[in-house]
């Protein structure tokens, strides 16, 4: 194998948390067969479709997904794991309703409308410290709302609590809120847990 690719190989995982793409690695004038060959060597392992992840780096279940589904959108108990406001291995995405796509596997999905689909779409970073697209801290707080069955008045003070402390933007908060028809509920949460 040619030593100048090898590296190149190397180098361009180790700048992109441990992956590679086929895609990525011909942008950097990388043939897939020298992917292959590092795969075979043991240096890495194809962990989806044209992906490989350079041994040493952990499988980051968010940023695979992501890959393989580009317009997923990590919400509810994801979203508010990925902003430090709950501890969760849930991974739950929203996806647009012409998104053609059954399900995922090992998550919960749910297809959603364009409006709701777009409201609040923001980045976030996950523990293996890679980008991925995730609704922002008050999107998250609605629909705390508005799944209220799938959290516990406890886990609820918790979040809402936590995500006040952080600091959220109130404007935009009630704006969401008007958007989704929770205002009454924001403004009943927030007396109940005495925030805002």
């Amino acid at each position: 194998m040619d030593k100048k690719k090898a590296y190149q190989i190397l180098e361009l995982a180790d700048n992109h948390d441990g992956y590679v793409s086929v895609e990525e690695a011909k942008a950097h004038g990388i043939a897939q067969t020298y992917l292959s060959e590092e795969e075979k060597q043991g240096l890495f392992r194809r962990v989806a479709k044209g992906l490989y992840l350079k041994r040493g780096y952990p499988l980051d279940p968010y940023f695979l997904l992501h890959y393989k589904y580009k317009k997923a959108v990590f919400s509810l108990r994801s979203a508010l794991a990925l902003h430090g406001l709950i501890d969760s291995n849930e991974i739950s995405v929203n996806l647009p309703n012409n998104y053609m796509t059954k399900g995922i596997e090992g998550a919960k999905s749910r297809h959603v409308g364009n409006k709701e689909f777009n409201v609040g779409l923001a980045l976030a970073v996950t523990p293996n410290g890679t980008l991925v697209p995730c609704y922002d801290i008050e999107r998250s707080l609605l629909d705390t709302i508005r799944y209220l069955d799938q959290f516990s008045k406890s886990e609820l003070s918790i979040i809402w609590k936590g995500a006040y402390a952080k600091g959220i933007d109130e404007e935009k908060l009630i704006e969401y809120a008007k958007a989704f028809h929770v205002e009454g509920e924001v403004r009943l949460i927030k007396k109940m847990l005495s925030i805002g």
